[in-house]
């Protein structure tokens, strides 16, 4: 640990200067500098405080990651890109998220209707455990139709038939007959 008051060292300097050394009081002193900025930048963007937190981390990890590739140019030019990519990913992630959701809504109409989380948080519940896990993942962890199937063990075919599957017992278990489309 350098013994010097580092307060005098610009970002560019404490950057390389960890970079060279690996030593924790040099990031240390760019964290403390950049922590609350970036946070506050990335509540702007994300309007959501844990995404925000979760950005400013991610971009501090990623940081370290990319120490090899910062050629001494001015640092928080290079840093701010690091956490506006991380923020646009994150609110890419967020509308896949957004329009899965919506898509599993429109499969069952019936089941936007439900005014409580929990109601709806039943109606999963009422489903065998094979049921619940497929929709769960395909829907509430966000997970493509291959990633279905990789955790559930199976093909991705079999992991479509099943979520319709599970899908179809919702509709019979909680919508009118009149109201069921064939």
């Amino acid at each position: 640990m350098p013994c010097e008051d580092l307060t005098n060292y610009t970002d560019e300097a404490l950057m390389d200067s960890f970079c060279n050394t690996l030593d924790d009081a040099f990031y240390g002193e760019l964290m403390n500098r950049h922590y609350g900025a970036a946070l506050h930048i990335a509540e702007i963007r994300l309007f959501d405080s844990e995404n925000a937190i979760d950005a400013v981390q991610e971009t501090f990890i990623r940081v370290v990651r990319k120490r090899k590739k910062y050629d001494g140019r001015r640092f928080a030019p290079w840093f701010y890109a690091i956490l506006r990519n991380i923020c646009t990913d994150i609110i890419r992630k967020e509308m896949r998220r957004k329009k899965k959701h919506d898509a599993f809504y429109e499969e069952i109409p019936e089941v936007a209707n439900v005014e409580r989380p929990d109601e709806f948080d039943a109606l999963i519940a009422a489903l065998p455990s094979g049921d619940r896990e497929a929709l769960t993942l395909r829907y509430a962890a966000d997970l493509s139709f291959s990633e279905t199937a990789k955790a559930l063990g199976c093909s991705e075919a079999a992991a479509k038939k099943r979520v319709q599957r599970a899908l179809k017992k919702l509709r019979e278990n909680h919508v009118p007959k009149k109201g069921r489309q064939t």
